[in-house]
């Protein structure tokens, strides 16, 4: 008899366990006390609570409506939720393939730059050694011309005597001025002064002394 019972109670279980097995059961632990969530039914007197499970399709619509959600956010302030959180399967691949050849792009531009600012470094340095060497080969040339103005003998500075003043003798004169012998004219300027060629002359007897 006893057998009897326990075979129709472990046949009961066993029927009973599938219909079981698909929710959600929130029980008591019997030793500790605390709330557990497990998949089967909880010892008698433990329960706490259960769900019922969710369906394929219930949960699809409760994914895409959570999906609208964060796009519409999304929308509105850019840059809260990651893309594959928002966007649907197909739009997240072609995103991918974009964001690949965004980086492709970024990666050259990066490389371009990179090589640019390089070429720039290396005239700047081309530049700056140009320099320094005319700079040393100018501190050349002036120290050799130092070192050979030192050596170079100094002689006085001659200048050229003066010129003795040019005379002319007197062939006539009236109240205008004088004729010398080769026929130029000397005006009167007066205080004994005549003016020839090259300046104020003095008429010292029959001869004009001229500069």
């Amino acid at each position: 008899m006893n057998r009897l019972w326990v075979a129709l109670i472990a046949a009961a279980t066993l029927v009973a366990a599938p219909a079981h097995a698909a929710g959600y059961y929130l029980c008591q632990d019997p030793k500790t006390g605390r709330k557990i969530g497990q998949d089967h039914p909880c010892e008698p007197g433990k329960e706490l609570g259960s769900y019922a499970p969710v369906g394929a399709a219930e949960q699809k619509e409760r994914e895409e409506a959570a999906r609208r959600s964060k796009r519409e956010f999304e929308r509105r302030h850019p840059g809260t939720y990651p893309p594959e959180e928002y966007m649907t399967e197909e739009e997240y691949a072609a995103y991918l393939v974009e964001e690949k050849q965004r980086r492709e792009e970024r990666k050259k531009e990066e490389d371009r730059q990179a090589i640019q600012d390089a070429l720039r470094r290396s005239e700047q340095a081309e530049q700056r050694a140009r320099e320094a060497e005319r700079a040393a080969r100018e501190a050349k040339e002036k120290a050799a011309e130092a070192e050979a103005a030192a050596h170079s003998p100094r002689y006085p500075l001659l200048l050229p005597p003066p010129r003795p003043p040019r005379s002319s003798r007197i062939r006539s004169c009236d109240a205008g001025g004088c004729w010398d012998e080769q026929g130029r004219r000397y005006p009167r300027g007066g205080a004994g002064v005549f003016i020839g060629p090259s300046g104020a002359c003095r008429k010292e007897g029959d001869v004009l002394r001229c500069p």
